[in-house]
């Protein structure tokens, strides 16, 4: 009997679930207000980098990330693109990043090696 209980539960539950849903949205599994990307950077050299996201032909600045510090950038996103990184070192080269296609609430991790003045992926 308990166990029948339990399924009846289960299924008011899951059925109730999808009462929420909207047509509107840009994506059905990630609420509008949270369709963005969360870009975290690993700084292990000793240089100041300055990154770029690119896109579609949109380049923005995602901000400063110091020598040997991290950071996390917040860039609004609604719908599934090729995603490249320019790192730029201060005083010294830039890089940029193989393209990757990134979704609505990805989060991605950039390190960035002590060794990029030989500007490899390897990062």
């Amino acid at each position: 009997m308990r166990k029948y209980v339990c399924i009846a539960v289960l299924g008011i539950l899951l059925s109730g679930s999808g009462l929420g849903c909207s047509i509107t949205k840009a994506t059905p599994f990630i609420a509008q207000e949270d369709a963005r990307i969360n870009i975290e950077v690993i700084n292990h050299g000793f240089e100041d980098a300055t990154l770029h996201a690119m896109w579609t032909g949109k380049r923005v600045r995602l901000g400063t990330v110091s020598g040997t510090r991290t950071a996390t950038f917040m860039l609004p996103w609604a719908v599934p693109y090729a995603l490249q990184i320019e790192i730029d070192l201060l005083a010294s080269v830039a890089c940029t990043t193989r393209p990757i296609v990134a979704d609505p609430g990805d989060i991605i991790l950039v390190e960035i090696r002590q060794d990029l003045r030989n500007c490899g992926y390897g990062f």
